[in-house]
């Protein structure tokens, strides 16, 4: 375990933010602590796992991001992957919103997982294959989007793809769980091209589900995330290595998501059945809430923020 300083103001000054549970653990197990930094709103965990610790706790076979069909056993497994699937078309159309020409595009995904955004990419938008590079330090996710896909995945950010420049730098749910937070910002900002952009999604702790579900929300994920931010602290840890955001905007299926799996927890935590009652009651509040999304933005589940480096002078 260790106890790290706030990565925007290098403050120690914090107040006490909220207790939360490991998702995966027994009702009543340990509870981590998040706190908030005095100085920059920053929202952590800390203590946390070090790099070394922090491994054991994404080897639950549950573990969201590196489900693939080979590894899901239920219902509710298989119906999250047809939808993630669902969604890649929604995702790469806000990635790629802005003109681009397949052919020469070149994207590096940090914490690509096992590979499906990186491989609809190639299959279904015709970027090639060679154009594509991704990062994933859990080896069991990125063998999968090797030996399955054929996609060139490297395990750190130091490995030889490290000279290259890209049109597309993409952190989607990955910057809340480095722990070398400026070391990444810093390769990203290196290797992002001139007119190049940077997206990054995150989960937003000012949202009406994180307020609603307080330490039940799944978007906590303690141990895994490690930083929670508000826009405006976002932005301040940009502004340290010279890039800005220029749009924001929500990222509604996480709605959905966020307020099923959070009620889930809810109904864990509190030895209660998730019936189906309890199943449509969070999909009338995702209803309610992604209505409410669309007027006051900042209330939504995640953000997607979209950066560029700045101009010289």
């Amino acid at each position: 375990m260790e106890t790290v300083p706030c990565p925007i103001s290098g403050s120690t000054d914090f107040t006490h933010y909220l207790q939360v549970p490991d998702r995966f653990d027994a009702p009543g197990k340990k509870h981590w602590t998040l706190v908030r930094s005095c100085a920059s709103g920053l929202i952590m965990l800390n203590p946390r796992p070090d790099n070394a610790e922090i491994t054991h706790h994404y080897h639950s076979g549950r573990y969201d991001p590196h489900l693939h069909a080979q590894n899901s056993d239920s219902f509710i497994e298989s119906a999250y992957l047809s939808a993630r699937t669902l969604l890649l078309r929604y995702r790469a159309s806000l990635i790629l919103k802005e003109p681009v020409m397949p052919l020469h595009t070149s994207i590096l995904e940090i914490g690509c997982s096992t590979g499906d955004f990186l491989n609809y990419l190639h299959k279904k938008k015709g970027i090639p294959a060679d154009n594509l590079t991704g990062v994933e330090p859990d080896p069991e996710a990125a063998d999968h989007a090797r030996k399955v896909f054929g996609l060139k995945v490297y395990p750190s950010l130091q490995d030889g793809y490290s000279k290259e420049k890209f049109d597309r730098i993409v952190l989607w749910h990955t910057l809340e769980h480095i722990h070398a937070i400026h070391e990444t910002l810093h390769h990203a900002a290196q290797q992002l091209k001139p007119d190049g952009i940077l997206v990054i999604a995150l989960p937003n702790p000012a949202s009406s589900d994180a307020k609603y579900y307080q330490e039940n929300w799944i978007a906590w994920d303690a141990p895994r995330h490690l930083y929670h931010f508000l826009p405006g602290s976002l932005e301040k840890l940009l502004e340290a290595h010279e890039m800005s955001v220029f749009k924001r905007i929500p990222y509604h299926p996480d709605t959905v998501y966020n307020h099923l799996y959070s009620e889930k927890l809810r109904c864990k935590n509190h030895n209660q059945p998730f019936s189906t009652l309890k199943i449509g009651a969070a999909l009338m509040r995702a209803a309610i809430g992604t209505c409410k999304n669309l007027m006051w933005q900042i209330q939504a589940s995640s953000l997607v923020y979209f950066v560029q480096k700045k101009s010289p002078g």
